[in-house]
């Protein structure tokens, strides 16, 4: 007789306070099912966060309450609602939190199996597309030398670039090459010139969040020394006004660098740390704490400084989120520069390292 009333009572209570009979233990988070008498188990853990800059949160259900849905990235991604707990009394999950340009779920979790289940809240999300902001900086190599064709252009809206050869100063422009101010240090009439830092944006726009935009800021200066872009130096002050100029944008996010130079540092051993100098400057210009990808490239084999390349990788494992694009299979036009379809390569080649690293 006790046992028939505890059998009928017990799912009354726990559908009218939520109380729970025998003693629960804690759920694995992945759906269990009670059986029988047994006791109603509790509920699983909220879903993790959005994996990296996209990827939606996920969250299975416990078996009691809902886990809570995943926040969804940083970019692009809503979060998962949370899934519905399968026992009397089990809450749904929540909906996840969006992304930085996604809306968050708008249907939250899904109403619980049995008696006392309730719906999930929807996820929230700012929903404002982000302009993603990247630093050009190098020597001639990233100015570019090699003729411009006509498949170097750009009319893609999503690509900007501040100032730039041949364009308007001080305000934004759509992308097209040359992007680093002209003529260059060198005196090389670069006005036609074609840079890789266009084909490292092009290669960026395959995997851009929808609604966003790519912003470049072009710093690169032919023949010059690293030692002229750091404190104290020539070009120092113009680029942390290009800087300051360009991060008060409307939804600007500091995301990275591709540095090309060394030629005029060959081999001199006290290069790394003055890339590290470089680095820490223009964090400092932006005013981020956050680390962001500083990407170098290797010196060409068959020019003038190959040997300088130990000295790229040494930089780069000594940043945060250094790495460095291999020159392999690259051609040169003279005794330093790529030639066109190197550019082309190169680019490319510091497209895909960025995308890996910021994992879009």
């Amino acid at each position: 007789m006790t046992q028939l009333r505890f059998a009928i009572l017990c799912p009354l209570l726990s559908i009218l306070a939520t109380a729970s009979c025998g003693s629960p233990t804690e759920g694995d988070g992945l759906g269990g099912s009670p059986a029988g008498g047994s006791p109603p188990i509790a509920g699983g853990a909220a879903g993790g966060a959005g994996g990296g800059i996209s990827a939606g949160g996920t969250s299975p259900g416990g078996s009691a309450a809902g886990g809570a849905g995943g926040s969804g990235g940083s970019s692009g991604s809503v979060g998962s609602a949370g899934a519905a707990g399968t026992s009397a009394g089990g809450a749904a999950g929540s909906g996840g939190g969006g992304g930085a340009n996604a809306a968050g779920s708008s249907t939250g979790g899904v109403a619980g199996a049995n008696a006392g289940g309730t719906g999930g809240s929807g996820g929230t999300g700012s929903g404002e597309p982000v302009f993603h902001l990247f630093m050009l900086m190098g020597q001639s190599n990233m100015v570019g030398v090699a003729k411009a064709e006509a498949s170097d252009k750009n009319t893609d809206e999503r690509l900007k670039v501040w100032g730039g050869c041949n364009q308007k100063a001080g305000q934004w422009n759509t992308a097209t090459p040359p992007l680093s101010d002209c003529p260059g240090g060198s005196g090389i009439n670069l006005s036609t010139s074609v840079d890789p830092g266009i084909w490292f944006a092009k290669t960026l726009l395959k995997k851009l969040p929808p609604g966003d935009t790519i912003g470049l800021i072009g710093t690169a200066e032919s023949g010059e020394k690293i030692e002229t872009f750091i404190t104290g130096g020539k070009y120092h002050q113009a680029i942390m006004n290009k800087i300051a100029a360009v991060k008060t944008a409307k939804n600007a996010r500091f995301e990275g660098v591709i540095f090309h130079q060394g030629e005029s540092n060959n081999n001199q051993g006290t290069w790394p740390a003055l890339v590290k100098q470089l680095y820490s400057e223009v964090k400092a210009g932006f005013g981020v704490s956050y680390d962001v990808p500083f990407i170098l490239g290797e010196l060409p084999a068959g020019g003038c400084c190959s040997i300088h390349n130990a000295l790229v990788h040494q930089a780069a494992m000594q940043l945060p989120m250094g790495s460095y694009v291999s020159q392999d299979g690259t051609k040169v036009m003279d005794e330093y520069h790529f030639d066109h379809a190197s550019v082309i390569l190169m680019g490319t080649r510091y497209g895909d390292k960025m995308l890996e690293a910021l994992k879009w």
